[in-house]
């Protein structure tokens, strides 16, 4: 592939972003940036109303789409499990979000590895630390 092709996406994905056809494309780069500012402002968004709740952080707060429930869960034993659960899922805002944050390293990751095999056991991860948000797969 050539570097023009390689910083592009398909047209179904043009459609998705609303790209006219007479455009030049998607570029993977914009949706790293978008990515990117998305995973900031999240994370910013679950700090805040973290602090208003009163629920510490440190420990990190592991996040993960939990497809069986169509809902956000709480991976490992934080302290606050439950109550963050029941907090995060009672705002369909935030569950949206998290959706479309998911959504975004999700066409990432696929891009950048396109042609190479993934393990369809990989999860989307939304970490929340005292140092900021973090995004990363686990299986």
């Amino acid at each position: 592939m050539d570097a023009v092709k390689d910083s592009r996406l398909d047209e179904g994905l043009a459609r998705i972003f609303g790209i006219a056809p007479d455009k030049a494309g998607v570029h993977l780069d914009a949706i790293r940036t978008k990515a990117a500012v998305s995973l900031a402002a999240y994370g910013k968004l679950l700090a805040e109303l973290f602090a208003r709740q009163k629920l510490p952080v440190p420990p990190p707060v592991q996040l993960q789409w939990w497809g069986e429930g169509s809902r956000i869960k709480v991976v490992g034993n934080h302290p606050d499990k439950l109550r963050i659960e029941v907090l995060l899922n009672g705002d369909g805002d935030l569950v949206e979000e998290f959706k479309e944050l998911e959504l975004l390293h999700e066409i990432v990751r696929n891009a950048e590895q396109m042609g190479q095999l993934t393990s369809p056991n990989q999860h989307f991860n939304l970490g929340i630390t005292s140092t900021g948000p973090l995004a990363f797969y686990t299986e």
